[in-house]
C-alpha cells in the first residue's frame, strides 16, 4: 500500500485548470478511453476507433463528465501530444485520432507502480509486471480493464465509505497522502496520528485550500477521521478508515492481476494463432 500510494502521488501533475475541468478520476479514466477506443478499431470498420463522438458517448455512459467538458478535454490532451490526428483515415469526416506513445508511456509507469508493489502478492507477480513491456498485453490489459468497467465493476464498491473521497477532486490523493504520512514503525494504514497540512496538500495537489478544508471536516463529521492536536494539526484515521484502505488496494490489485491475466491468454492465444 505505501509503495504504490508513494508511486502515485509522485507522479501526479495536476493543475488548476484541469481540475476545474474534470477531477483526477475522470483524467484517469478518460485516458483508459482512449486508449480503449485506439485499441479496438478495425481496419474494416470506418466507424470504430478513437473519434470525438464516440469518446463523448462513453463519457456519458460511465458518467465521467458532460460531452461539452469531453470535448475540452480531448483538445487538451491533443495539444500536450497525448492524442495526435490520425494519418489515414478511410472517412475524413470520422476525423479518428490515435492515442500517442507518450499517452501510453504514461500509463505504463502508473500501472508499473502498482504492477511492482503486488508482485510479491502473486505466485506470476513478476510476470506480470514484465508483461507491460510488451505492447500486445498493454492492448489485451486495457480492453480487459474497461469492459470490466463496463459491466458494472468499480473497486470502490469493495471499499464502502470511500466515495467520499473518489468523488472529490484529489480526495483519493489526499488519503494516500495520509496513509503514508505515519511515523517511523507505525502500521500500514497509520493507527497513530498522522501530521496534516491543508496548505501544503492544496498546493501538491492544486486545489484550494477550502476545498481541502471542506474534504476533512465531511471526513470527520462521517466519522472517518478525528482531528487531534492543540490546533488540529494532526489526523487519527479510524478504524474504518483503515479497514476501507486496505480493501480498496486489495481489490485493485486483484482487478489489475485478473485483467493481467486475462491479457497474457489472450496473448498465448494470438501468437499460437499467428
Amino acid at each position: 500500500m505505501r509503495q504504490s500510494s508513494v508511486g502515485l502521488t509522485s507522479m501526479y501533475h495536476g493543475r488548476h485548470l484541469l481540475n476545474w475541468l474534470i477531477d483526477d478520476r475522470g483524467r484517469l479514466l478518460f485516458g483508459y478511453l482512449a486508449l480503449y477506443l485506439d485499441f479496438t478499431r478495425y481496419p474494416d470498420d470506418p466507424s470504430s476507433g478513437l473519434t470525438s463522438t464516440r469518446m463523448k458517448a462513453l463519457c456519458a455512459e460511465f458518467d465521467i463528465c458532460s460531452r461539452g467538458r469531453a470535448t475540452a478535454m480531448m483538445s487538451l490532451m491533443r495539444f500536450s501530444g497525448y492524442l495526435a490526428p490520425a494519418i489515414e483515415s478511410v472517412d475524413r469526416r470520422q476525423r479518428r485520432l490515435v492515442a500517442t506513445d507518450r499517452l501510453k508511456e504514461l500509463l505504463v509507469a502508473r500501472w508499473r507502480t502498482h504492477f511492482a508493489a503486488m508482485a510479491p502478492l502473486f505466485p506470476d507477480g513478476k510476470a506480470m509486471l514484465a508483461a507491460l513491456s510488451h505492447p500486445q498485453f498493454i492492448r489485451f490489459f486495457v480492453i480487459s480493464l474497461v469492459e470490466h468497467f463496463r459491466a458494472g465493476f468499480r473497486p470502490v464498491q469493495y471499499a464502502q465509505g470511500l466515495g467520499l473521497f473518489g468523488e472529490r477532486n484529489a480526495g483519493i490523493l489526499i488519503l494516500m497522502s495520509l496513509l503514508c504520512a505515519g511515523e517511523a514503525g507505525d502500521t500500514m494504514p497509520p493507527s497513530r496520528p498522522v501530521p496534516l497540512s491543508i496548505s501544503a496538500l492544496a498546493r501538491r495537489f492544486a486545489v484550494s485550500r477550502p476545498h481541502v478544508l471542506k474534504l476533512l471536516r465531511d471526513a470527520s463529521r462521517d466519522g472517518w477521521i478525528e482531528r487531534v492536536g492543540p490546533d488540529g494539526e494532526s489526523v487519527l484515521l479510524s478504524p474504518a478508515l483503515r479497514q476501507a484502505a486496505q480493501n480498496l488496494f486489495a481489490t485493485m490489485f486483484l482487478y489489475f492481476a485478473d485483467c493481467s491475466h486475462l491479457a497474457m491468454a489472450q496473448m498465448k492465444e494470438a501468437g499460437r494463432a499467428a
